[in-house]
């Protein structure tokens, strides 16, 4: 009796310890906790100095052209906000620009986007749910991101009417572009540029979990149990290197090949499950989301070719 009562014991600290490590890594990688550079130029700031300079020249150059404030109603009920910046020399292209985890359309996207500016193109960028301006408490790793992409495209219709719009998204943005190739999406979508995507939120843990020395086989079932509880998903509900599988629309795959948060292979991955026209550019040198910033010209001449194959326009001319 004494054995079985040890058993149990045994059992019973497994699951608390099991409990307490899903709160923990629920708690830790899907509420909300914004990234903030200018805190953190605070601590390091000969680290953020470069950093703080693109944000800077983003500033100046988007205060060049006009935009317009605007929300979106999620379907589970958030208040999603956005900018539309329009260009001045606009070819009839709306660019639709999704950011990375836990941060926000200026940090990731602001300079990024005075190319496509630039170049004739209006540009949308939304602030993710659970991120900057916009509602919710807690990060979907594209599950419901996906959704939200899709319904600003028909909220971009309804408002400025694009002859075409052009998904392009970034780590987290970049599975949200993807996975929205599986909603249904307006007919003038005309492509895709998925930048350093995971392949699937339960491959992205698995591959987190790793430096911490936690085995995803116990952890992550839990955990995702107790995510659906909360957060209304699981980590293997929605996959992007699934959902690209059945996708048409031209592919632009971009990934550095020095990135160990989510890893160089799985832009690969989603490379080689896609069967629609596609194109993959490894950037060397760059780093996890830093693949426009190493080879910027390299990185737009890829992006001209995929709206050209899109659309039929060369916004280099």
């Amino acid at each position: 009796m004494l054995w079985l009562y040890i058993l149990l014991g045994v059992i019973a600290l497994i699951v608390i310890a099991e409990i307490g490590i899903a709160v923990y890594f629920f708690n830790y990688a899907i509420t909300r906790n914004p990234y903030d550079p200018y805190k953190k130029a605070e601590k390091y700031p000969e680290e953020m100095k470069e950093e703080l300079a693109v944000y800077d020249a983003a500033k100046k150059g988007l205060a060049l052209y006009e935009y317009d404030e605007i929300e979106l109603l999620s379907r589970d009920g958030l208040k999603l906000k956005a900018r539309y910046y329009h260009a001045k020399a606009p070819h009839g292209i709306t660019v639709i620009m999704m950011h990375g985890y836990n941060n926000n359309w200026f940090y990731q996207f602001g300079y990024d986007a005075l190319y496509y500016l630039g170049h004739g193109c209006d540009v949308l960028l939304p602030d993710q749910r659970a991120c900057g301006e916009s509602e919710g408490k807690y990060i979907t790793f594209g599950v419901y991101e996906s959704e939200d992409c899709a319904d600003w495209c028909y909220r971009v219709n309804e408002a400025y009417k694009p002859e075409y719009i052009i998904l392009h998204g970034i780590s987290l943005g970049g599975a949200t572009v993807c996975c929205a190739t599986g909603e249904k999406l307006p007919d003038n979508v005309k492509g895709i540029i998925e930048d350093c995507g995971f392949t699937s939120p339960y491959e992205q843990f698995t591959h987190n979990l790793k430096p911490m020395h936690l085995p995803p086989f116990i952890v992550l079932p839990v955990t995702s149990l107790y995510c659906k509880m909360k957060a209304g998903y699981g980590f293997k509900q929605k996959c992007a290197v699934d959902v690209i599988k059945q996708n048409k629309l031209p592919l632009l795959v971009i990934h550095g090949d020095t990135d160990t948060f989510v890893p160089t292979w799985m832009g690969k991955k989603i490379y080689e499950a896609a069967t629609c026209d596609k194109e993959l550019l490894l950037v060397e040198g760059a780093e996890h989301a830093m693949a426009f910033r190493v080879d910027g010209e390299k990185c737009q001449k890829a992006a001209a070719r995929l709206i050209y194959k899109a659309t039929g326009i060369d916004i280099t001319n």
